[in-house]
């Protein structure tokens, strides 16, 4: 099997959408196969021409992913692996492990410290504070805060609020019942009743309480970046939320992105993203508030969104430039996506008729351009293939029917 070209082995660390967008990328640039590692074979990356996919369920434990991925590069001696994460679980596995995969692989990741700085909430928006880079107001709740009866009666500004965990590493890997990725609360008490929830299900780290930016998918922003080798941002491209996923456990996926032009708010990141010195990809989840058509920064993950691929739709590629920064050491100019253009990971009928009813006439004007859906690539359209895209198709738009006629009917 043939990966990559004689320049570089793309190596992908996820069989989700997220590879399968960063692989098509790939190949659309420069022609290249990639090879994907997880847990699990994914229908997103199975039976295609231009991903393979090892799985292993030893990839549970950071010590059997570098394991793996070590057996690997003895596969590929004198040859140049590019190395991504593509969630959030792989993406600190490989800075926490960079010592003992770095003379092996080429690694476009920040280090340990800079990446807890970003990543931990109460510091990002300290960070952000320090900056000038707008954001929601937020109040931290530290765990000694456990059983305190005061706890949400003095916020400075109004319900319902957002409560949040300022670790994403740690909350995703805990269970309990009710858990969700966020939660939309109504006053104190239910703001001391998730705490208790959350803190005795194991979580020992802060907790954000947030103003709530009020409003549907109109309100909602994403942002992807790419910064250089030498910390200079020189990619911005901000999407316009058109379909969110309302299934509680996916709360933060999308499945319908408008590519919208936001000069305000890709300087505000350019100011943060230069300041900390940052090196490679950047996805901001993002809310543009009605009340002062301010975008304000929501959350920073140190890696490109699964859904980034409407940034290729608006004529961006973002793994490209990892390729000709890291690979080829060619200088990169700056440039950020201005085009309206939609990207799909549903069909566009079904974004049409739920999209948010404002967006409506933009999303049916984009549409005429040419939407792009990353799974469906023709030069990687097998029947097994298409089997699989279809079924895909079908578990996102059942769940986008269902949860917009539960809404209606509440």
């Amino acid at each position: 099997m043939t990966y990559g070209n004689d320049d570089f082995v793309p190596v992908l660390l996820g069989t989700g959408v997220g590879a399968y967008n960063i692989a098509r990328s790939l190949h659309e640039a420069f022609g290249v196969r990639s090879l994907a590692l997880g847990r699990v074979a994914l229908r997103e990356t199975s039976h295609s021409r231009i991903v393979d996919v090892r799985a292993s369920r030893e990839f549970d434990h950071p010590e059997a992913v570098v394991s793996h991925l070590l057996a690997l590069a003895d596969e590929f001696p004198g040859r140049t692996l590019l190395l991504i994460g593509t969630v959030e679980y792989y993406v600190n596995v490989l800075i926490d492990h960079r010592e003992q995969l770095g003379e092996r692989f080429v690694i476009p990741l920040v280090d340990r410290a800079l990446a807890d700085r970003l990543i931990n909430k109460t510091d990002f928006y300290a960070t952000c504070d320090a900056l000038g880079v707008p954001h929601p107001r937020s109040v931290v709740l530290a765990p000694h805060a456990h059983g305190d009866a005061s706890v949400g009666t003095d916020l400075p500004f109004a319900y319902p609020v957002i409560l949040k965990p300022s670790n994403t590493d740690v909350y995703p890997r805990l269970s309990f019942e009710g858990k969700e990725k966020v939660y939309l609360l109504n006053d104190a008490a239910a703001v001391r009743e998730v705490a208790e929830r959350i803190f005795a299900a194991g979580y020992d780290d802060d907790l954000i309480v947030q103003e709530y930016i009020e409003g549907d998918e109109s309100v909602m922003r994403v942002a992807n970046t790419y910064s250089d080798r030498n910390g200079r941002l020189t990619f911005v491209s901000v999407g316009q939320v058109v379909l969110a996923d309302h299934d509680p456990t996916m709360v933060g996926n999308n499945n319908a992105i408008l590519a919208v032009d936001d000069p305000d708010l890709a300087t505000s990141l350019g100011t943060l993203l230069n300041a900390v010195g940052y090196t490679g990809s950047a996805n901001f989840d993002v809310m543009h508030d009605r009340r002062d058509g301010v975008s304000k920064v929501l959350e920073l993950n140190l890696r490109q969104g699964a859904t980034s691929y409407y940034a290729m739709a608006a004529g961006g590629n973002i793994p490209e430039r990892i390729v000709r920064d890291w690979i080829y050491g060619t200088p990169l100019t700056y440039a950020a996506t201005t085009q309206e253009r939609l990207w799909l990971n549903l069909p566009y009928p079904l974004a049409v008729i739920y999209a948010p009813r404002g967006l409506r006439s933009r999303v049916r004007a984009a549409g005429r351009k040419g939407a792009k859906h990353t799974l469906w690539y023709r030069p990687d359209m097998s029947l097994r293939r298409l089997v699989n895209v279809v079924r895909v198709d079908l578990r996102y738009s059942l769940s986008t029917i269902k949860h917009a006629h539960r809404g209606m009917n509440r």
